[in-house]
């Protein structure tokens, strides 16, 4: 598999030859650019795609066309597993940077599931994760106030991304805009941009 692998960044989901069988299933790397939308909410889907490199975001979008930022994919996520089961997605991914996917054809998942059925289920806990995940977010914009929010955010893109091996214990990549972060956190831009120069004097995040 090119890029980070299933078993770096899952290691105590998959093995090392897991990985190398997955990688066996998923098609050539497509390359996005950045700010690129590459799936829309409710259409169909015959495949589900493996993030390589880059930031993908998703999104739901009112009426209006006023977004709420949902949850931040990094290098070594599968983005829309659930995609496989219902054959279609809520919500639209946008890649935030120049990205890589590599998609697996939902048929390759029904042979997958035949070939190796606990390597398979292992892709079901993957999404169970994010499903997790994606609660807390809920919990963050419900319960947390808004510095709360940012750093509680800051927090996890963090470990996440440590735990991956994808940077250092003292910064961290996040190429996303200050009106992603408003999104993200439910509060204006100019609310966000309040928000962030008091943790900055503060010292807690530069």
């Amino acid at each position: 598999m090119n890029g980070i692998s299933l078993d770096r960044a899952y290691p105590d989901l998959f093995s090392p030859d897991e990985a190398t069988l997955v990688g066996r299933f998923l098609d050539d790397p497509i390359p996005l650019r950045a700010r690129q939308r590459f799936v829309r909410a409710r259409e169909t889907l015959t495949h589900s795609a493996y993030l390589v490199d880059g930031f993908v975001g998703r999104y739901r979008s009112d009426w209006t066309g006023r977004r709420q930022f949902l949850a931040l994919q990094i290098p070594g996520d599968f983005i829309d597993l659930p995609s496989y089961m219902l054959g279609r997605l809520d919500h639209d991914l946008d890649s935030f940077t120049a990205a890589t996917i590599r998609r697996m054809p939902h048929e390759k998942f029904t042979a997958l599931r035949q070939a190796a059925p606990d390597t398979y289920d292992k892709l079901w806990r993957i999404s169970l994760i994010d499903a997790a995940i994606h609660r807390y977010w809920a919990f963050r914009v419900g319960r947390l106030v808004g510095r709360a929010r940012i750093a509680n955010l800051f927090a996890e893109i963090f470990v996440r991304q440590f735990s991956r091996g994808l940077c250092d214990q003292d910064r961290f990549p996040l190429p996303v805009t200050q009106n992603d972060l408003a999104e993200a956190y439910g509060m204006t831009p100019v609310h966000a941009n309040r928000m962030l120069g008091e943790l900055r004097a503060e010292g807690i995040c530069s």
